[in-house]
């Protein structure tokens, strides 16, 4: 994006349609209706959902997070993850309609101990692989 201080200019590189971005800013969009030359990201990783689990609640029931529109607009990548240990239960790829592909219906523990578990979700870094949300 334009330095706040370049208002007043318009710098448009590549081959597209004229468009309007947030903010007010002008770009040359593609045939998808993104700033190819725009150096903002659209996609920040985050944690869709979370939960404590253990013997005594052992099902995590992931529906709510299934079908199309669950992830926000650029998100590449799911994966179930424990914090505590950086464990992963599973992973897959998010879908042009925003859908987290392969996501099961739920995720179950046999262990005694509290699992704290997190329903992730990555951006692309610009070689488009894969950016998740800090365990720290």
């Amino acid at each position: 994006m334009p330095d706040k201080k370049e208002h007043g200019k318009i710098a448009l590189l590549g081959k597209g349609v004229l468009g309007v971005l947030k903010g007010g800013y002008v770009a040359v969009l593609n045939k998808d209706g993104r700033c190819e030359t725009c150096c903002e990201t659209e996609c920040v990783p985050y944690v869709l959902a979370g939960t404590t689990t253990n013997s005594e609640n052992p099902v995590w029931d992931l529906r709510p997070y299934q079908g199309p529109g669950k992830a926000k607009k650029g998100a590449i990548a799911w994966r179930l993850i424990e914090r505590g240990y950086g464990l992963n239960y599973g992973s897959g790829t998010v879908n042009k309609d925003r859908q987290l592909v392969g996501l099961p219906d739920s995720f179950r523990t046999s262990y005694y101990y509290n699992g704290y578990m997190e329903l992730q979700i990555a951006c692309p870094d610009k070689y488009g692989n894969p950016v998740w949300p800090s365990l720290q």
